[in-house]
């Protein structure tokens, strides 16, 4: 991909994740990027053409972190604790709307989201349950297949949190997106990976001091 196509795609992305999708003009874009919208209309034919082409770089971008993650060293909580603090870096300040405004506004980006999370995100899950099964840290009576789904309904429903909920205005989606892995990975861990992963959140936490 072109570098200024790069850039811009990745500018955007960072108002999207910051005002939703939906609120943010090609005015506002041309500004932020500090270029006339006639420029900007030389690389996108409209919104919806850069509102793809943020989201097939998105896309990307995440399987190529899954591919290095795969040969890392680590066992299997490693590669998720990894992949939370990714997570975490990426879109722990991501707009709640970015999914609603993508559902409504977007159909075409939110059905190549919704195939990628199907036929990448759920399998790269199922491998990481397969690998800690293997490596003796989760339960071997796991049924990988329903719980890759069910973990990746709840990441669904974090990023459309609503933030009036009383129960969230004093949290942030940091914290919350920590937790989830947190939830996910007691659930999945037998006494070996629980007791590993006490151990890992207790260096991680006196490292932070």
């Amino acid at each position: 991909m072109d570098e200024k196509i790069v850039f811009i795609v990745e500018e955007t992305s960072k108002l999207f994740i910051k005002y939703g999708i939906k609120s943010v003009s090609m005015d506002d874009i041309s500004r932020h990027l500090g270029m006339s919208k006639k420029t900007l209309y030389q690389y996108f034919s409209d919104k919806k053409d850069l509102v793809l082409s943020v989201l097939k770089h998105h896309i990307s971008d995440t399987n190529e972190c899954f591919q290095r993650l795969a040969i890392d060293n680590g066992n299997a909580i490693d590669i998720l604790v990894k992949v939370s603090q990714i997570l975490i870096e990426k879109f722990g300040r991501i707009n709640t709307s970015v999914t609603y405004d993508l559902q409504k506004y977007y159909p075409e980006a939110h059905r190549i989201m919704s195939d990628h999370k199907r036929e990448h995100i759920i399998q790269n899950i199922i491998m990481n349950l397969n690998r800690g099964i293997k490596e003796g840290l989760y339960r071997s009576d796991l049924n990988t297949a329903v719980i890759a789904y069910f973990y990746m309904v709840r990441m669904d429903h974090v990023f459309m949190i609503d933030s009036d909920n009383e129960a969230f205005k004093n949290v942030t989606m940091e914290e919350i997106l920590k937790e989830l892995f947190i939830y996910h990975i007691r659930g999945i861990a037998n006494k070996k990976g629980l007791e590993y992963l006490e151990n890992k959140l207790l260096k991680d936490l006196n490292k932070q001091k």
